[in-house]
């Protein structure tokens, strides 16, 4: 226990000095920062004051700054220490230098050294054709054996790779110069001498694990019939040699995984076959179905030895637009969609034959099938399409995408399709063949309708997937997963509009005429407006529904003729009817703007197309009859939709004004319009709205009358008849009488505005009765005008004596009637009527006026009484 307890001390003791001189350490790198000279290390240690404590009495000391005495900080936290970045590596330029670099180099120009013997050996005529020949073969055996050689003695090198692959391009090298240009060899011992080239330079790249082997002697091959070329053309045993080598590189590349090698090959091979195609030698078609059934077996097999990436469903639809191309190419007429159709056939017997093992890889080829099928029906039946194809190509893209969940597929997917539109749009179904006048619009239904379907299809294969390390193009990948609901809703829009654009190049030719054509198209779009108004799909009904109004108005206004744009009116105006019931009876009961816009723009276009189509009476009646039921309309949804109600009634009563008009003039009109306010300002005891459509036609009548009917002119000016405006003016206060009595809020101001039209219609009244009476016009005027006087005067003294009674305003309207009396003998008696007739005007006003002032003094005095 002693010896324990001595070593506890122990260690006690050496930790506080540790602790010791940490402290003392981190008031040196304090210190450190100081202007002052820094205390030594060792003062530290052997010379610090020890602290002393603080006074208590007297005041505070003033604190001084002392540079030399720094009060220590509080110990900071230790900071995390960075992580060491990994060395870089250094730069290896044995990749330009190196026996790499020596290797590559050699062969390649070992190759070009062959080639180019032979290339001027056939210029100079040096030696003959068998030497050539022999001489070519015997050094690519010796390059062959040299390659055996070294890499038996010294493993693997670079060296012994090129000379291998320079070997085997050789070989091939010198079998097409035998074969084709000095015809030593016959066509058949020439390809089996090219199939074990191919496999000799196949087991070399496979037992050596080689990419660089297979790199130089197989694609070096591949490329041996361009360079034989240069001397003439290009030709099918060639190409036949360039797909047996292709066969042996994309077999290699797929067992050792060599990418780089595969897509090579196929660069390397299939621009031959295309150019062969161009051409069309005799043996072009076999040579050509080799490379598309090689370009399309080696994609199948890589599929099913792994799974189905990107890189074999690239390779497989590349192999199908290969074998399309190429039968457009080389068979033409029926024969072209015939070999379309069995190519197809083809794929989809693939498929069938694939399905239980993998499905991805089926449903691929099943979808190539299809696609190669439409294209060979198209090409039967009118031609095929550059649309067509593209729009096929987008719609697999989607759904491979969808399958194997591939972004990239989609992305593909919208270029096919963006090109599609574009060729579409621009060259197959233009905007001119809707709207230019012409007999060959229904030819471009087929593209339209197949962008159509290209469209919904890529937006209803969309999908979802897990993030995954894609390099710079994660977050693109990540935002395009975050926008796959709106991809789905704008393929489906797009599909929408673009199957409305074929429907409309197929029905505007179906007439005889271009102008009922266009009638078609607008009824196609009603009604399509009008089905999609009953579905959740209403909005787009909506925006449907004001493409037809801006159609008609903007396009049928100004290019067809008037009966045929009158019924194109007509179809929409009842579509925009129909969309606005709808529209406001699937909301609450607060009135929906879009149902107040489709309610005016088929009130407009049903009178612009009554107004084009008819005339006269017939006109008016179809107005009345519209007013009729619209008005109807309000009334069945009055209670379920009472601001819908009163829109409707508004649009009634704003067609049956011009009806009136068409139909009626004169008193007849004003009775009409008088009638038909007091009727509504009844009806508005059940309905308030109503007195506003009341007071509309009130107005509307008094405004006619005072204008047409009863002029003022009539009461200053003698002519005949000057009283016939007199019936109107009491109808028209007989309705305001029925008004005011039925709504007392604008009782007072009715009453007066009554009384003056009651007095206006008296006064016309006494001219018209002065002049039944006898004499010239102008003598029977000027007497009526001395009634008149008189008349507005007692009027003025029975409403002072009244008002004097009860209420002042009549008092003040008294007092008004008699300025207006006084005005009138002044500024028009005095200057127009006789000296007879003016004096009897100013003594019956004056006494009239003096009788006023009296009772006036007399009942002024009793009331203060």
């Amino acid at each position: 226990m002693t010896e324990l307890s001595e070593r506890l001390d122990n260690f006690e003791s050496r930790l506080r000095s540790l602790e010791d001189e940490l402290h003392a350490l981190r008031r040196l790198a304090q210190s450190s920062s100081a202007p002052a000279t820094t205390t030594p290390y060792r003062e530290l240690f052997e010379s610090q004051p020890a602290p002393q404590p603080t006074p208590q009495r007297g005041p505070t000391p003033v604190p001084v700054w002392n540079p030399e005495r720094r009060a220590p900080r509080a110990p900071r936290a230790p900071r995390a220490a960075r992580p060491r970045r990994a060395p870089r590596e250094p730069i290896d330029l044995s990749v330009l230098l190196g026996a790499r670099a020596l290797a590559w180099t050699g062969g390649a120009v070992t190759l070009l050294g062959i080639v180019f013997f032979f290339v001027l050996a056939v210029d100079r005529g040096w030696i003959g054709p068998i030497a050539r020949v022999t001489l070519g073969a015997s050094v690519s055996a010796v390059l062959i054996a040299a390659a055996l050689w070294l890499r038996k003695r010294f493993g693997d090198t670079y060296a012994s790779l090129s000379a291998a692959g320079v070997g085997i391009a050789g070989f091939y090298t010198t079998l097409l110069a035998a074969t084709a240009l000095y015809d030593l060899i016959p066509s058949s011992a020439a390809v089996a001498g090219a199939g074990a080239i191919a496999t000799v330079g196949a087991v070399l790249a496979w037992r050596w694990n080689s990419e660089t082997l297979a790199s130089l002697g197989l694609l070096g091959a591949i490329l041996a019939p361009v360079a034989i070329a240069i001397q003439g053309d290009l030709t099918p045993l060639g190409v036949a040699f360039a797909g047996l080598v292709l066969a042996a590189a994309t077999a290699v590349a797929v067992l050792k995984g060599w990418r780089g090698l595969q897509v090579a090959a196929v660069v390397c091979a299939v621009p031959q076959g295309l150019a062969l195609t161009f051409d069309n030698p005799s043996n072009t078609v076999p040579v050509v179905f080799g490379i598309w059934l090689v370009l399309a077996a080696v994609p199948v097999w890589q599929a099913l030895r792994t799974r189905l990436t990107y890189l074999p469903a690239s390779l497989l639809m590349f192999s199908a637009a290969f074998g399309g191309y190429s039968a457009a190419v080389l068979f033409g007429g029926d024969t072209q969609g015939y070999v379309l159709l069995a190519v197809a056939l083809a794929y989809g017997a693939a498929g069938t034959a694939l399905y239980r093992r993998d499905r991805d890889t089926a449903s691929l080829l099943w979808a190539i099938g299809l696609t190669l099928a439409a294209i060979g029906a198209a090409s039967l039946a009118s031609g095929a399409t550059l649309t067509i194809v593209w729009s096929a190509e987008a719609a697999i893209l989607a759904w491979l995408a969808q399958r194997i969940k591939e972004p990239r597929f989609q992305l593909a997917a919208f270029a096919w399709l963006t090109l599609a539109f574009a060729h579409g749009i621009a060259i197959d179904a233009p905007p001119s063949k809707l709207f230019v006048e012409n007999s060959e619009a229904w030819r471009a239904v087929s593209s339209a309708t197949s962008l159509a379907i290209a469209a919904a299809l890529v937006g209803f294969w969309r999908f979802e997937w897990e993030d995954r390390a894609e390099g710079f193009l994660t977050r693109m990948f990540a935002d395009l997963r975050e926008q796959q609901p709106w991809i789905r809703r704008g393929g489906y829009a797009l599909a929408g509009i673009t199957a409305v654009y074929a429907g409309s190049l197929a029905v505007v030719d179906l007439p005889s005429t271009w102008d009922w054509g266009h009638v078609l198209v607008a009824a196609l779009w009603s009604s399509l407006a009008v089905l999609l108004a009953f579905t959740r799909l209403r909005v787009w009904g909506l925006a449907l529904l004001a493409a037809s109004i801006v159609l008609v108005l903007a396009y049928d206004t100004a290019y067809i003729d008037e009966v045929q744009r009158s019924w194109a009116f007509a179809v929409v105006a009842g579509a925009a009817f129909v969309s606005a019931l709808v529209w406001e009876l699937s909301f609450g009961e607060a009135l929906e703007v879009p149902a107040v816009g489709a309610l005016v723009a088929s009130v407009s276009l049903a009178a612009a197309s009554v107004t084009e189509l008819l005339d006269g009476d017939p006109r008016a009646w179809v107005f009345i009859a519209l007013a009729a039921g619209y008005g109807l309309t309000g009334v069945v949804l009055l209670r379920r939709r009472r601001d819908f109600a009163s829109a409707l009634g508004i649009a009634a009563l704003a067609l049956a004004f011009p009806a009136s008009v068409w139909l009626l003039d004169g008193t007849w009109l004003v009775l009409a319009w008088a009638a038909t306010g007091a009727a509504l300002a009844v009806l508005a005891r059940y309905e308030e709205r109503l007195e506003y459509g009341a007071l509309a036609y009130l107005g509307f009548a008094l405004v006619h009358t005072l204008v047409m009917e009863a002029q003022p002119n009539d009461v200053f000016v003698a002519h005949d008849h000057p009283g016939s405006g007199a019936p109107a003016v009491l109808l028209v206060l007989a309705g305001l009488a029925v008004f005011a009595y039925v709504r007392e809020w604008l009782r007072t101001p009715l009453l007066w505005v009554g009384g003056a039209l009651g007095l206006y219609a008296a006064t016309l009244g006494i001219l018209e009765a002065s002049e039944r009476s006898g004499g010239s016009i102008d003598t029977a005027f000027q007497r009526g005008h001395t009634a008149v006087s008189a008349v507005w005067a007692v009027v003025g003294l029975a409403l002072l004596i009244l008002g004097l009674k009860r209420s002042r305003a009549l008092q003040v309207g008294g007092f008004a009637l008699f300025g207006i009396s006084l005005a009138k003998l002044f500024l028009y008696d005095l200057a127009n009527l006789s000296s007879v007739t003016r004096a009897f005007s100013f003594v019956a006003v004056g006494m009239l006026i003096m009788v006023g002032g009296f009772f006036y003094q007399r009942l002024a005095l009793e009331s203060r009484m």
